[in-house]
């Protein structure tokens, strides 16, 4: 029973991973489309952009799953238990990565920018020559705190029935009336963030040696 019990484990560790990548590829593709927005020069989506922020920001994340995994179904949009988690998870996310790009954004000194705009380069070509490769340095730090957070807050998902680590742990605890095993999940969550946090430093380090 005992190894019935870690396999299981093991399973909800796959389950995390794979719901922790899809939602975190999500969130940095819908935050870097916002914080674009927030420095963009069209007004109405710099206030959309605001707005998006703002309002993640203030909702608990319990709140907006909960909202997206049963709310959604309400208005004919049906999708599984695992695919409105990552959603829910993803957009959520997506606001604190819009954030930390937007401060790295910001320390590129605004002389440069002003100089490229003097030249004529358009905003897009600004950005991929001039803000984005400065920028990068400093918002890796950034984006680690916010993965390694990001991955012990898909524990949320279990609400949805997700079988994840924290999911798996509830159903073992009642299985067996060990509260012990929610060791096990502790321990499960530090397998996967110790790593991405090495991984996060490593990239670190490369990116300061060849600046």
């Amino acid at each position: 029973m005992f190894w019935d019990y870690v396999f299981r484990f093991v399973q909800g560790m796959g389950v995390t991973l794979e719901l922790s990548f899809c939602s975190i590829v999500l969130a940095l593709l819908a935050g870097i489309l916002l914080a674009v927005m927030r420095i963009c020069p069209s007004s109405p989506l710099r206030f959309f952009s605001w707005c998006y922020v703002e309002a993640m920001r203030a909702t608990p994340v319990l709140a907006l799953l909960i909202m997206v995994v049963w709310g959604l179904p309400k208005l004919g949009f049906m999708y599984s238990e695992f695919a409105s988690s990552v959603l829910a998870l993803g957009l959520y996310t997506a606001a604190w990565v819009s954030e930390a790009i937007r401060a790295g954004v910001a320390s590129v000194p605004v002389g440069q920018v002003e100089a490229a705009r003097s030249i004529g380069m358009s905003f897009g070509r600004i950005l991929h020559s001039i803000v984005i490769p400065q920028a990068i340095r400093t918002v890796i730090p950034s984006l680690s705190g916010i993965v390694i957070v990001h991955i012990k807050t898909t524990s949320v998902a279990a609400v949805a029935g997700v079988l994840e680590i924290t999911g798996t742990s509830q159903i073992i605890n009642v299985e067996s009336a060990q509260w012990l095993w929610f060791l096990g999940a502790a321990a499960s969550y530090l397998i996967l963030t110790v790593p991405t946090g090495w991984m996060f430093r490593a990239i670190e380090r490369k990116v300061v040696f060849v600046r």
